[in-house]
């Protein structure tokens, strides 16, 4: 007696055969996703977007600002010059030192650039343990310049912004 297996009995055709194994390659190529590629763009954006914030920021001395309510409006451009006037008397633009006479020759220059004094404004930063007289002699100097758009920077007691 001749015993015949199922396998032999049933052999696939050639193009049979190769549909088959497509068809399981194609599942598992559905099947297995990968993240990877998708994290790593993700972590870049966040690295990129942390980077980017942080050049925004203007940098600033650190100064104990005078305990004054002050004005409740922002300004709808930034400030021409940020300019630190430190307890001990010094100024200080972008946290670097910098001479009264070198600042005014940059408010000179910036006047010049951008057509008049009245296009030029400045926000001072006291320290509230500094001279009145230095921030005094600071506001004439402009004055005489024609600079009349400047504000003093100060901390609301009240903790209010």
């Amino acid at each position: 007696m001749l015993r015949i297996s199922n396998q032999l009995l049933h052999q696939p055709e050639l193009g049979e055969e190769h549909d088959l194994k497509l068809g399981q390659s194609q599942r598992e190529r559905v099947g297995r996703f990968d993240l990877t590629p998708m994290i790593d763009v993700t972590l870049q954006l966040i690295i990129f977007f942390m980077f980017t914030s942080q050049l925004g920021q203007v940098a600033h001395t650190q100064v104990d600002l005078p305990l004054e309510p002050g004005e409740k409006t922002v300004a709808d451009t930034p400030p021409s010059f940020v300019i630190d006037l430190t307890g001990d008397g010094r100024l200080m633009l972008e946290t670097r030192p910098i001479s009264r006479a070198h600042f005014l020759r940059l408010v000179d220059q910036e006047i010049a650039r951008t057509g008049g004094a009245d296009n030029v404004s400045i926000l001072v930063r006291p320290d509230r343990n500094a001279r009145a007289q230095l921030l005094n002699a600071l506001a004439l100097e402009l004055r005489e310049r024609g600079v009349r758009r400047w504000k003093i920077a100060t901390t609301d007691p009240a903790g209010r912004p």
